[in-house]
């Protein structure tokens, strides 16, 4: 039986059945102009089916006109199918009636039709029983799987089917746009199901194990098979089948699984040394098959065996002076993610390049000068080193492609300008010419006798090569001679010379591949056949086929090689390019652009790298190498060394694959120790060691390091540090140590500060170096220790600091004893000295962290005592070691100054850490006012200092530096220590930890002594005067760190106030604040000064000290000083102050303000603040310099985001206030000063609220303008101006409509999935479409409507981003109804309302179904009942509905089933309320519609019905809420118009419709006494408060108030609509007698007598429905 395509295309596939994937399954045929028939015997459904094909076929993708599309619908099935070659039965899943289809087949459908059922859980050989054994043979399953997403079709034979029914379907699947997969035996569950059943198998024991959430497997997921991209047996082959063997056995072991068949499956593979990517042999798939990546790009887990690319650049995009010498070789990898790497440069002009795998050789040419006899032919080793010349310069002339012949051993290569093809040996000997076409002695003007390209076919016999002729001319050839010359000729006048082509445009390199027998070509000419990439057939004879373009517009196409291991070809591009295409030319990529001028190209598997050159390759992925030292030291290596990220990448996946490895981590350790290799190895390998304790050093780690190895790596760590010269690797050594001692200190290392203190002990009269190292592990373990979380460590700390003490304190005592006497006496040698510092250094910063951690009183410890009175004595003394007549050299000054910083850490880590002892210890009040004298002595040069900056280095501890001179440095922390003295003084809570009463009396005593002895009036007042006088004086620094770059001065000041631990001035303002906080008498002086700095006479530089000081104490001064007056007296002159320093007091005075105004200003003075800031943001003054206009703009937010301000106050200074703050924001280039700037205007904006309109266009001008000038970094500008717009729309409500036209295209952009923006600002961008929406006038504008399907994909996702896009949602059906229920908004939209009804969260769940509800009304208001019907049908077939009534037969079985049977519902209470208010407002639109909802649905509607009744009524008893519980009963109601069998279904559940009648109808009552029926409580009339909205409503508010004024909850009053409905029901069921006799005898009496007591009223209120 065959089929030709034109048969099949003429001839109908006929459909049977037109449900979901009838239609689905016709829609794919058609849409590639198959005629369809689709037949099915409800009229209805091939009516939608139909209907479905037209609206829908779009999303299919037609390659089909739409004249071409033809489907036809039929009722009779022997007219549906005939004539058709292919019958697809798609009825319901029962295997009876699909037996019974096919028999009827058999006697109707054409003898040749192939037969096919699209059932999921059938074998087509069970359909087979009835039917003939040749009939049988047509038989076959095709699955298909949701299409259009997913076009997947799984083809399954009947168990007897035609071989060639499978070459006709897969033709024709391929044809139509499907993917066909055959099903190669029988399997219940095809392929996709199968797999599908063990995903979720594993995914559920995942989560019952509670090894992952649902979320951290469905992330994990996505990553690893989604975004990634590998399918599983792609990613088998990446990982390695020995691998996987090894994975499949241990789960095998571990789990108990049964073995069927897995492990000699994959045993099979590895037995024929088929290993996956990492084989030359290929895997499940082919070789090289794992570089066809699913994805865009490839992955980590790509083919490791892709080539290199070698590629040759001109050179002629380098130095247009030297062009011709400036040529390279260039390595590349095959996807253009590595970094080009030169392996050889400085060649002229090369252009051909080949190589030879066997003897790891690269060969290429070199033109040379172009018009002169000086073409070259080279070799090197593969990895760029032993250069050769092979051909000298002048025997060829301008040399072009280069071809090995792999079998002879030959080089072949063209010489364009000389005319001739030559051949050689590799290194250059037994060189012949082969074809020579012209002489180029006597001229070579004839382009058309050039010879370029060159190819070799050993097998044939033959060689080929191109003539170009002139360029783009259309003169050029391929022709071919055999290799051997014919006896007789020469190169000249040769006879088998064969033209395959001519006239071509511009042909240049060739390929030849004698495996598949084709020849590929590029071609530089001109379009539409030039710059293209070409492919002819060859077969055995000779002969050849047609010419086919296969690629097109390359850029000056050159190069080519072809990859046919993994089925790529490779092509450059003068342009600067390399292209890769498939074997057919599609799926182009195209990288390396601009990355030079490209001429040949070849290909090098990496193996040949390994073996032609030192470079290191590791396989990976796939099977782990064995772990050795050597293999170690290579692969660390090539991690830390290597020049070629890919192997650096491949070499940190084999690290990483080791780490399980029992010897992995002490292996590392012996590399580290091994000082033959690098440093930078070392380095590596410590580092590794390092990281591997954080994770596997503990036992409860998986993979945890075993005990006998941790033995081992704590034998040998001292070994690390104590010795080793370089510092770097002899701190991360010493890390290491205290990791390890951290976690296993006293517990299973129960001697390891023994052991560190003997080493110290060892070393400590013997080798300094070794001493260095044995102390700098001791501070490491000190740290880890002392700031250990875990009570043992500090316990055990503790216990032996008496010991390290004194032991340290030796060591400090004897080593600073020897660097004094050298530098005094010059007793020693100096590098001992500078040891001896170093070492002492080490020593001290020690001990200052033991005197804190190690004792719970150091105040009480002799030890502690002396060190405490040392440190003070030896401070006076290096004093005077620092500076120009100092006794210390000057290199060795900067350690005598690091010595000093030890001592006042040690001073203020004792002040703050344990404030008792430092106050009680020796002589701690004259320390403090020692510290005191040190900053007063630098105050009186802090104008002319530099400041302490931080710069980008770090310390040994990992924190940044801090560069700036010693004495600033030795004043900033004594402002620190005295700020600690305030603490123990007046915060005692927060520096002291009451244990005992003794402790309580030292406390107290300690706060005696600071505030007593201490604080004394007269140092006080002498800490104020100081402080304002000198340290918040303006440094002459600052003001040239201003004028130099204004912006970034500025940005950097600002920040100052965060760095009061490392700067100066900030931290002098904070201790001022200390001081006036807790002396209040301080505030009189302060206030003198203050006053009498601010005369107009007085200088600017201390007038804007006061300013600070006022600033900073504003909170504690508005009592005593009058700010008004002062804004009146002081600050408006001084701010028009005409003076070069004048800005210095413009800035101060903006923040001065923004200090005051939340605390002290009158409504008058406001007025006035605003004058000072518009001026001050004035650009014409010429005193405003940027600094002045940034610091304005930033502190006028202050102002106006103030309690009190009152906007119509501001009105008059708002237009140029604003003004000057959109032209700033223009003018500054900081992107966080750009954003403090519009941080203001967007308070303003807030603050103005509707009378910001009258300055609404200046904004909205400016903002789409910036929005367009930012970068796709500055993510966070954008995100500023959305809040803008925001801010805007909420203030000038409905006047905002006038920019949505200006707002929306930033808006689509932020909200543009695809756009690398769009993460960051979609939180702005809801925000922004919220309120555009919620200001909207109706009709919406269109490019506003179109946007909502930018909402839909975010429906689904649990966040506040997609509850706010369910509201959009919402607010888009209310908005615009009509819009969203055309075709093309109407599926989208309710397909992502659905996916939310299964959500758990209330709130998504709430929000969805109301959105669905929404489209119901909308549908009845527009449509009527045929609206209803669509949008239900619709519900129906993208399974909302199924969802909502599986859900609540769910809950229905629950309470109906108890014992170990019940099982529980997937939804909860809330949400099956949620579906029960959404079905009711189904019924209450149309009760028709409903009922044949459910029976569609359910395929049988009295049962449903059954349960779904009575889980109904149950339901209503719990409902609270009485806006529902009416619509419930409405819509209950309404079903009792419905005719049999409907009508009796009711009237079987009488009594539970009388009682929810009864409860409805009196809930409603708002009377007390419950008599009258004529009122109800939820009809709202014309007055209602309900209808009546606020001023403050926006547009959307307006709409929702009169759409639920529609509502039939409140407009129909539920007794009237109860009486009608029943007075009609009574009369259907035969009467009144009747009714009694056969359903109202069936009621409890009490039930009747509770309905009959509601008093019915003969008139009614409201609309009767």
């Amino acid at each position: 039986m065959t089929h030709s395509s034109a048969i099949q295309k003429t001839r109908p596939i006929a459909i049977l059945g037109a449900g979901v994937l009838g239609r689905r399954i016709g829609a794919c045929w058609a849409s590639t102009g198959y005629k369809v028939n689709i037949r099915d015997p409800d009229a209805s459904q091939t009516a939608g089916a139909l209907e479905y094909i037209k609206q829908e076929l779009w999303r299919y993708n037609p390659a089909a006109n739409a004249d071409q599309i033809s489907v036809h619908t039929f009722q009779d099935l022997k007219k549906a199918v005939e004539d058709a070659w292919l019958v697809i039965e798609c009825v319901p899943e029962r295997l009876e009636l699909k037996i019974g289809v096919f028999a009827e087949l058999e006697k109707v459908a054409p003898q040749d039709a192939i037969l096919a059922t699209n059932s999921s859980s059938y074998k087509s050989r069970e359909m087979t029983v009835k039917v003939q054994p040749e009939t049988a043979r047509r038989m076959v399953n095709t699955h298909y799987i949701i299409p259009p997403q997913i076009r997947l079709v799984e083809v399954m034979a009947s168990g007897s089917t035609h071989d060639n029914i499978f070459t006709v379907l897969f033709q024709n699947f391929r044809e139509s746009g499907m993917i066909p997969v055959k099903v190669h035996a029988e399997s219940t569950g095809f392929i996709v199901n199968r797999i599908w059943a063990a995903v979720k198998r594993e995914s559920l024991m995942v989560l019952s194990e509670g090894v992952a959430s649902p979320e951290e497997l469905d992330n994990a997921w996505t990553e690893m098979f989604i975004r990634g991209g590998n399918p599983p047996c792609a990613m088998m082959d990446a990982v390695g089948l020995d691998t996987v063997l090894l994975i499949e056995k241990h789960y095998i072991e571990e789990r108990n699984l049964p073995n069927t068949g897995v492990v000699p499956f994959l045993q099979k593979y590895i037995a024929e040394g088929k290993l996956g990517a990492k084989s030359s042999k290929g895997g499940l798939y082919p070789p090289g098959h794992t570089t066809k990546t699913v994805g865009e790009s490839q992955t980590a887990y790509d083919n490791i065996n892709a080539p290199a690319l070698y590629i040759l650049d001109l050179g002629l995009a380098n130095d247009p002076n030297d062009a011709y010498q400036r040529g390279r070789i260039l390595v590349g990898s095959a996807d253009g993610k590595s970094p080009l790497r030169t392996v050889v440069d400085n060649q002229p002009l090369p252009d051909g390049i080949a190589l030879s795998p066997g003897a790891g050789k690269l060969f290429w040419t070199n033109m040379g000068a172009p018009n002169i006899n000086d073409g070259s032919v080279m070799s090197c080793n593969l990895d760029g080193t032993n250069i050769k010349t092979i051909i000298p310069k002048g025997v060829v002339h301008t040399p072009k492609q280069l071809a090995f012949d792999q079998t002879a051993k030959k080089l072949y290569f063209s010489d364009r300008e000389g005319m001739r093809v030559f051949r050689c040996n590799p290194d250059g000997t037994g060189l012949e010419t082969l074809i020579q076409t012209g002489d180029w002695k006597k001229g070579f003007n004839d382009k058309a006798l050039w010879c370029v390209g060159i190819a070799v076919a050993p097998r044939e016999g033959k060689f080929y090569w191109t003539q170009k002729g002139q360029s783009k001319g259309f003169e050029g050839k391929i022709l071919r001679a055999s290799i051997n010359m014919p006896a007789g000729a020469d190169a000249s006048n040769r006879k088998d010379i064969e033209c395959l082509f001519s006239k071509l445009p511009e042909p240049i390199d060739l390929v030849i591949d004698e495996d598949d027998r084709a020849m590929y070509w590029t071609d530089r000419g001109e379009l539409p056949e030039g710059n293209s990439l070409n492919r002819v057939a060859l077969d055995e004879t000779g002969a050849y086929g047609c010419r086919q373009i296969i690629a097109r517009n390359l850029h000056e196409a050159i190069g080519l090689a072809i990859d046919k291991k993994n089925r790529h070809i490779y092509a450059t591009g003068l342009g600067g390019a390399v292209y890769r295409f498939n074997m057919d030319g599609k799926d182009r990529r195209k990288f390396y652009e601009e990355e030079g001028a490209f001429a040949g190209i070849a290909l090098c598997d990496k193996e040949c790298i390994v073996s032609g050159s030192a470079d290191f390759a590791i396989e990976v992925p796939g099977e782990a190498v064995p772990l050795s030292l050597f293999d170690l030291g290579r692969t660390l290596e090539a991690a830390a060394a290597s020049t070629d990220r890919a192997q650096r990448q491949a070499a940190g996946k084999q690290l990483q694959a080791w780490e399980s490895h029992p010897d992995y981590f002490p292996a590392l350790q012996t590399a580290f120790l091994d000082k033959t290799l690098r440093n930078e190895i070392r380095f590596l390998a410590i580092i590794l060691l390092k990281n591997g304790i954080d994770k596997y050093w503990r036992h409860a780690a998986r993979h945890a390091i075993r005990p006998d190895r941790k033995a081992l790596i704590r034998s040998r760590l001292l070994q690390g540090s104590v010795g080793e010269e370089e510092r770097n690797l002899s701190l991360h050594s010493a890390l290491v140590t205290a990791k390890i001692v951290r976690i296993d200190y006293p517990g299973e290392w129960p001697d390891a500060i023994q052991v560190i203190m003997g080493a110290i002990r060892t070393s400590k009269e013997g080798n300094p170096n070794h001493l260095a190292g044995a102390l700098l592990v001791m501070l490491r373990v000190i740290k880890e220790l002392g700031t250990a979380r875990m009570r043992k460590s500090q316990t055990a700390l503790q216990a032996v600091t008496p010991e390290l003490v004194q032991l340290l304190g030796e060591i400090y005592t004897e080593k600073t004893a020897y660097w004094q006497q050298y530098f005094t006496g010059g007793q020693g040698d100096e590098d001992d000295a500078d040891y001896a510092m170093q070492n002492s250094l080490t020593a001290l910063k020690s001990l200052r962290r033991l005197v804190t951690v190690g004792y719970e009183s150091p105040h009480t410890d002799a030890m502690v005592q002396g060190l405490w009175s040392l440190s003070q004595n030896q401070f006076d003394q290096f004093l005077t070691g620092i500076g120009p007549n100092s006794w210390i050299p000057v290199p060795f000054q900067d350690l005598v100054g690091k010595h000093l910083i030890q001592f006042t850490k040690l001073h203020i880590d004792m002040s703050e850490t344990k404030p008792t002892s430092f106050a009680l210890l020796p002589n701690s009040v004259p320390l403090a006012r020692a510290y005191w004298g040190l900053v007063k002595e630098f105050s009186e040069v802090f104008e002319k200092s530099g400041g302490i900056k931080e710069t980008s280095g770090e310390t040994s501890g990992g924190n940044p530096k801090h560069e700036g001179p010693l004495s600033e440095k030795l004043a900033l922390k004594g402002l620190l220590l005295l700020r600690s003295c305030v603490s123990i003084a007046y915060r005692p809570l927060q520096t002291f930890r009451y244990k005992s009463p003794e402790a309580k009396v030292q406390e107290e005593a300690a706060i005696g002594v600071i505030k007593n002895e201490l604080f004394t009036k007269q140092l006080l007042g002498d800490m104020v005067l100081v402080t304002i006088s000198k340290l918040f004086i303006f440094r002459k620094s600052d003001l040239e760190a201003w004028e130099e770059d204004p912006e970034t001065w500025e940005s950097q000041a600002r920040d100052e106030g965060h760095a009061w631990e490392w700067a100066i001035r900030p931290c002098a303002e904070r201790f001022l604040v200390d001081l006036l906080t807790y002396y209040k008498e301080l505030a009189e002086p302060l206030l003198t000064y203050c006053k009498l700095a601010t005369k107009v006479d007085m200088d600017i530089v201390t007038k804007e000290a006061a300013y600070c000081a006022l600033g900073r104490a504003a909170a504690l001064l508005h009592e005593a000083f009058d700010f008004d007056s002062f804004i009146q007296t002081a600050l408006v002159k001084d701010a028009q102050i005409q003076d070069s320093m004048a800005k210095l007091l413009r800035r101060r005075i903006s923040i001065l303000l923004s200090q005051w105004i939340s605390i002290k200003a009158s409504k008058a003075s406001r007025l006035v603040v605003y004058d000072i800031f518009r001026h001050l943001l004035n650009p014409e003054d010429k005193y405003n310099d940027e600094v002045v206009r940034i610091t304005a703009a930033r502190q006028f937010k202050q102002i106006v985001d103030d309690f009190e301000f009152i906007n119509t106050d501001f009105l008059p200074y708002a237009a140029d206030i604003l003004n000057r703050l959109i032209n700033l924001v223009q003018e500054v280039d900081n992107e966080e000063t750009k954003l403090a700037i519009l941080a203001t205007i967007r308070v303003i904006v807030e603050r103005m609220e509707t009378h910001i309109s009258a300055f609404g266009d200046p904004i909205m001008t400016v903002l789409p303008q910036l929005w367009e000038s930012v970068g796709e970094e500055e993510y966070m500008m954008k995100q500023g101006i959305l809040s803008i717009m925001t801010t805007l729309i909420r203030s000038m409500r409905a006047e905002s409509q006038r920019y949505q036209t200006t707002m929306i295209p930033s808006l689509r952009e932020a909200m543009n999935p695809e756009s690398a923006l769009h993460l960051h600002l979609i939180e702005e961008s809801v925000e922004l479409w919220a309120a555009l929406l919620a200001h909207s006038p109706t009709p919406l504008l269109p490019e506003l409507t179109e946007m909502v399907q930018l909402a839909l994909p975010l429906l689904e996702y649990d966040s506040s981003i997609s509850t706010q896009c369910l509201e959009i949602t919402r607010d888009y059906i209310l908005l615009a109804p009509r819009e969203i229920l055309s075709d093309a908004l109407r599926r989208p939209t309710m397909e992502a309302l659905g996916k939310t009804v299964s959500l758990k969260s209330r709130e998504h769940n709430n929000l969805g179904l109301e959105g669905l509800e929404l489209l119901v009304r909308v549908a009845e208001e527009i449509g009527g009942v045929q609206g209803v019907t669509i949008v239900v049908q619709d519900m129906v077939d993208t399974g909302i509905m199924r969802t909502i009534l599986e859900g609540l037969h769910g809950l229905a079985e629950e309470r109906s089933a108890t014992g170990p049977n019940r099982r529980e519902s997937k939804i909860s209470p809330l949400q099956a309320g949620n579906y029960f208010a959404f079905l009711a407002r189904v019924a209450l639109a149309d009760p028709g519609v409903f009922a044949t909802m459910l029976a569609t649905v359910s395929g049988a509607l009295e049962p449903t019905w059954q349960w779904l009744s009575e889980t109904w009524f149950t339901h209503f008893d719990s409902e609270c809420a009485i806006d529902r519980q009416k619509a419930l009963c409405l819509a209950l109601t309404r079903l009792c118009e419905l005719p049999s069998p409907i009508q009796e279904l009711v009237l079987a559940r009488l009594q539970d419709y009388l009682s929810m009648w009864t409860s409805v109808v009196t809930e409603l009552r708002p009377d007390a006494d419950g008599k009258s029926g004529r009122v109800d409580a939820l009809v709202w009339d014309a007055d209602s408060d309900s209808r009546n909205g606020t001023e403050w409503d926006t547009s959307v508010d307006v709409y929702r108030r009169e759409f639920a004024y529609r509502d039939p909850v409140h407009t129909v009053v539920a007794y009237d609509y109860i009486r009608a409905r029943l007075e009609d029901l009574v009369r259907r069921a035969g009467g009144e007698q009747a009714f009694q006799e056969n359903w109202a005898v069936n009621v409890d009496k009490e039930v009747l007598d509770g309905f009959q007591r509601l008093s019915l009223p003969p008139q009614s209120e409201g609309m009767d429905n």
